[in-house]
């Protein structure tokens, strides 16, 4: 006879069917963000190679990830389908690493799908699942954590070496994604010391250690040579940061704003970000998460023998969380940060394991997590934990339905791009362009030169110049991504002696003309506009500062543009023919910024 379809198996294929269907709605309606932008940029600017494989980027050490958008750059470069393709991938591979590991902790139960629906439904992995540069990083990590604590199980129960073996290099694979993944090692640490030794704190040590000693060896070793490279190579701010900066807002935001409003199916409400949101819970979530938090560890601990400890990889991960945030991003841009849920992906797994671990008992574990003769009764019964796994999963569909709404909408580079390629594309010769760039809210400019128009607007390299100089015709793209006449915003003027002519300050005459400024100059970055006329075409050379410009200017009334760098007070002129008849009636230094759109 035919073998009958595995019903459990089924069930949890078509809730990870469902989750993939959401999340390729998502995708279809999203595009690059920010850092995707500095990724392709980097790629197509940069070498493959060791430096560019190894670089540090905002504090992550990514080499595969950058590896992954290289090949994409040079293929797919702001073509979204097959980058999109590769996020549905990888959360594929997680879903299905969730699965299996929550079978081989507990068993086949009906609350496993539980527990794997919520997994699968809260917000907590949205962000990476449609943002391809949090993705790149928080996929793989969460990849690492299902599969690799899945061998990790299979070696405390049976000691085979091959299992260990596995589990690390889960653990090295999510390394070449994400630094974070070496807190795995942590969560490894913790399943073993609460579930595969006994007696005391001391005494669980020693036993750890007596029946474990290969494991925790190159687990210290292998975590601690990774710290190791990376403070070297990878980090690129200050841990010792962190206490400068208050951790109780940090943890509020992260925990009680967040996460608990998260796991009841919240935020539901957010507040909206140039891309993306935080998490912005009305009152009566906030109350109703605290107090179901509370509920539920509570009656773990009354009806469960070893509940409380299934809360310590949610605790260290958290701690983990606050401290990076603190060293690393509140210190610029405030705790409100750890309300956004991409610095908190994994605790989608780390709940479910840890609700798991409360209430079940793990399989081939030392110790069981027996019920308790005098537990509460009436509160598992499959209908009731049916009705709750299916309002907060609806709860947190309208909340991720929301939060992909704003992501979608709110998100500029598509059209800004796409109005660049148009303009640059019908254009019928190289439009002279200041090398400046993209706006803040697509890319910020520390990332320089990444951000700027000569990098990331290289697919059309054959439509654009960058002259060092020129007349009359200098553009820049405003916000929109229209073609703009460049404007000046003023830091220094010409100065005019008291006795020159007004019509004709400073004639060009004696071979040599000096035209001082009203204050210093110094650094890069700036453009001089020459306003001029002239009765014949004129060869001259500028020097400002640094840089010199030999230029033939045509006869008229013009404005000639010129880069300026370095230290300096004068405008030189020399090298120009006797009696042109060419007066310099303004100079302006500023910032090039953008004026009227002219195309």
């Amino acid at each position: 006879m035919p073998r009958r379809p595995d019903r459990f198996l089924l069930a949890g294929a078509l809730l990870i069917l469902l989750q993939l269907v959401f999340r390729a709605w998502a995708l279809w309606g999203s595009w690059f963000y920010f850092d995707d932008l500095a990724f392709q940029s980097r790629a197509m600017n940069q070498d493959f190679g060791w430096s560019y494989l190894t670089e540090s980027y905002g504090g992550h050490l990514m080499p595969a990830g950058f590896a992954i958008a290289w090949v994409l750059t040079k293929w797919w470069v702001y073509q979204w389908a097959p980058w999109a393709v590769t996020l549905l991938l990888l959360q594929l591979v997680a879903s299905i690493g969730m699965l299996r590991l929550l079978v081989s902790m507990f068993g086949r139960r009906p609350v496993v799908l539980a527990l794997l629906a919520g997994y699968l439904m809260w917000v907590f992995t949205l962000s990476a699942g449609v943002w391809w540069a949090a993705g790149i990083n928080q996929l793989p990590l969460q990849i690492a954590l299902t599969f690799g604590l899945t061998d990790f199980l299979a070696y405390l129960r049976g000691r085979r070496v091959r299992h260990l073996v596995g589990s690390l290099l889960w653990v090295a694979i999510g390394l070449l994604f994400y630094e974070k993944t070496v807190l795995v090692l942590g969560i490894y640490g913790l399943v073993a010391l609460g579930w595969f030794s006994a007696g005391k704190t001391p005494e669980r040590l020693r036993r750890l250690w007596d029946t474990y000693r290969l494991a925790v060896v190159l687990a210290v070793v292998a975590g601690g040579a990774y710290v190791a490279v990376y403070a070297a190579v990878g980090l690129n701010f200050s841990p010792g940061e962190s206490t400068d900066v208050a951790w109780g807002p940090i943890a509020w935001n992260l925990v009680a704003v967040a996460m608990l409003p998260a796991v009841v199916g919240g935020p539901v409400v957010w507040q909206p970000l140039t891309g993306g949101a935080f998490a912005d819970p009305p009152d009566v979530l906030l109350v109703l998460s605290w107090a179901a938090t509370a509920a539920v560890a509570v009656y773990a601990w009354r009806s469960r023998t070893i509940s409380k400890r299934a809360w310590g990889p949610l605790a260290f991960m958290t701690i983990a969380n606050v401290a990076l945030l603190a060293s690393a991003r509140a210190g610029v841009v405030g705790p409100d940060i750890a309300r956004e849920y991409r610095y908190q992906t994994e605790s989608a797994a780390v709940i479910v394991l840890g609700l798991g671990l409360a209430f079940l008992p793990l399989r081939g574990a030392v110790e069981e997590n027996e019920v308790r003769p005098d537990a509460p009764n009436g509160y598992e019964g499959r209908r009731l934990i049916a009705a709750i796994t299916v309002a907060v999963v609806l709860l947190a569909a309208v909340s991720s339905v929301r939060w992909v709404d704003l992501w979608q909408d709110r998100n500029p580079t598509r059209d800004y791009l796409t109005q660049v390629e148009e303009t640059l594309t019908s254009s019928d010769e190289p439009v002279p362009l200041v090398d400046a760039g993209v706006p803040q809210t697509l890319l910020w400019s520390f990332r320089y030169p990444e951000n700027t128009y000569s990098h990331l607007f290289k697919p059309w390299a054959e439509h654009m110049s960058f002259p060092r100089s020129s007349v009359d015709d200098l553009y820049l793209f405003d916000d929109d991504g229209r073609l703009t006449d460049v404007q000046l915003d003023p830091a220094r003027l010409m100065e005019v002696p008291e006795d020159a002519d007004p019509d004709c300050p400073y004639p060009l005459e004696g071979g040599i003309v000096r035209i001082p400024l009203d204050g210093p100059v110094l650094g890069d970055g700036w453009w001089i506009a020459v306003n001029y006329r002239s009765p014949v075409d004129t060869h001259f050379r500028l020097v400002a500062g640094d840089q010199a410009h030999d230029v033939d200017l045509p006869a008229g009334k013009h404005t000639a543009w010129f880069q300026a760098s370095g230290t300096f007070d004068t405008v030189v002129i020399n090298s120009f023919p006797d009696e042109t008849g060419l007066c310099v009636t303004g100079l302006v230094l500023g910032s090039p910024e953008a004026a009227k759109p002219s195309r």
